[in-house]
């Protein structure tokens, strides 16, 4: 799909490895929706996927997307693709390819006293 690098660092389980599979896929649709954005996507307990962007308040903010709610994969990879470009307008990105340059700003909705200093 895109020549990012997107690798599944450890799975245990059939069950781990599918929602790992399902990360993978957003992960993809993110590196071609926002290209040469450095994306982290996993997941945490209960089932809920984790998208954050590591330039984004030092990868310590981002979106959660509860997957017992989405109906499908495609639902899941609308979801985070959406998520992805919250992200970037809330930090004052433009949604898009990342040029290497443009850093992000101030982050709208956030603590302050959970960020690093930008």
């Amino acid at each position: 799909m895109s020549d990012a690098d997107i690798r599944i660092v450890e799975a245990t389980s059939m069950d781990e490895f599918a929602l790992n599979e399902r990360a993978k896929a957003v992960a993809e649709v993110l590196s071609a929706t926002y290209p040469n954005h450095l994306w982290q996507v996993g997941w945490t307990n209960g089932n809920v996927l984790v998208v954050k962007n590591a330039l984004i308040g030092g990868g310590k903010y981002g979106y959660t997307i509860d997957n017992a709610t989405l109906a499908n994969r495609r639902d899941l990879v609308r979801a985070a693709r959406l998520a992805g470009g919250e992200l970037l307008e809330r930090c004052g990105m433009r949604r898009g390819a990342w040029d290497g340059d443009e850093m992000p700003g101030r982050l709208e909705g956030a603590d302050p006293k959970h960020l690093p200093p930008i």
